[in-house]
């Protein structure tokens, strides 16, 4: 090989690898938000406490999420034309020790909202559930809540927890549920 083709393999040997290089570097960044995945929620509780200081719980349970041989769940007996002061805490009890899930959501409260659905025979006339605090963005965030109730009845109260990241817009319609379950009310006079 002479000296110019000696150079010129050099310059094209340079610019190939300077080419392979450019080509393998990807410009996308990945958003880190958009590929969380959701918790794995084996346990919820209800906490309630009306204004005579009377305290309410009622769980849900599921320690084998695939079939519903693990599954228990609280009936939540209330007493018509009160309200109750509110919280939810969220865990994994298949963790040891069991991982309280809430502080977390508290601490993503701008990717998270608790929705609170009385059924069909449960309307607002009857029961209301109120969100009381807000994320960063003054957007509901569900944690805590008022419960009203104003007529005896029985039917089913839904939460759902919504994992929202970067789509959080104070209704429930963006994201995806990190868990969707009903308590059996029954409101008595």
């Amino acid at each position: 090989m002479q000296k110019n083709e000696l150079i010129q393999f050099i310059n094209l040997f340079i610019l190939v690898s300077v080419w392979v290089t450019l080509a393998s570097c990807s410009k996308e960044v990945e958003n880190p938000k958009l590929n969380e995945e959701n918790e794995l929620i084996t346990t919820i509780r209800l906490h309630l406490k009306d204004s005579l200081g009377n305290e309410k719980m009622a769980v849900w349970r599921d320690l084998t999420p695939n079939d519903d041989a693990g599954r228990t769940i609280d009936t939540l007996f209330l007493a018509d034309s009160t309200d109750y002061v509110g919280t939810i805490e969220f865990w994994d009890e298949t963790k040891n020790p069991f991982e309280n899930l809430t502080t977390e959501i508290r601490n993503e409260a701008t990717d998270h909202l608790v929705v609170y659905k009385p059924n069909e025979t449960l309307t607002a006339s009857k029961l209301e559930v109120i969100r009381t605090d807000k994320d960063l963005n003054n957007l509901e965030i569900g944690l805590s809540f008022i419960l009203k109730t104003r007529l005896a009845e029985k039917g089913k109260l839904r939460v759902l927890l919504r994992h929202q990241p970067g789509e959080k817009n104070g209704t429930e319609t963006p994201g995806d549920s990190d868990v969707d379950i009903e308590f059996p009310v029954f409101i008595s006079n």
